[in-house]
């Protein structure tokens, strides 16, 4: 049986709370976030255990380490949102607990292995402009607001690379 890492706790209670989805817990006008679409590129492979949309504070220029990586992750982590595997796409609405501009929205797989964290990759990020994939695209969250577009295309072909991110 495998075990869950305090990290793996802390998403798996964050998707718990955070995905939208109809319920109508959240008071009207009172919540601010983000909504748009993951459309999936590419086969799923059979080795995927998650997938999630987060929401990051900063973007990690220059970090390679694992460990340093897993610091930055945790230490610039704002909310983050469970996606169902094996669908072509998926329509997501992430609360953002502060107004405030965020650097990092991205989609990250986690490979079914035992310690999945290390096998983790960027499938893609928000990009306002397709063209411009330099970094990605900071959002600006307002008060009250739900900001809608935040259009990811994750392709699922980036899991094969070396490098976790971008």
């Amino acid at each position: 049986m495998k075990r869950l890492t305090p990290l793996g706790i802390i998403l798996v209670f964050a998707a718990m709370v955070s995905c939208y989805q109809g319920h109508g817990l959240s008071p009207p006008g009172k919540t601010q976030g983000i909504q748009g679409r993951v459309t999936f590129v590419g086969t799923w492979p059979d080795t995927t255990k998650e997938v999630w949309v987060v929401v990051l504070e900063n973007y990690p220029e220059g970090i390679t380490d694992e460990n340093e990586l897993l610091l930055f992750v945790l230490e610039n982590y704002v909310n983050s949102c469970l996606v169902p595997l094996f669908v072509d796409y998926h329509d997501y609405q992430l609360d953002i607990p502060k107004p405030g501009t965020y650097a990092w929205v991205l989609v990250a797989w986690f490979p079914d292995i035992e310690n999945y964290f290390l096998g983790v990759k960027e499938l893609g990020a928000y990009y306002k402009d397709p063209e411009q994939l330099d970094f990605p695209t900071p959002i600006n969250v307002l008060p009250g607001v739900v900001l809608d577009g935040i259009d990811i295309v994750a392709d699922l072909a980036n899991i094969n690379r070396e490098t976790p991110f971008f």
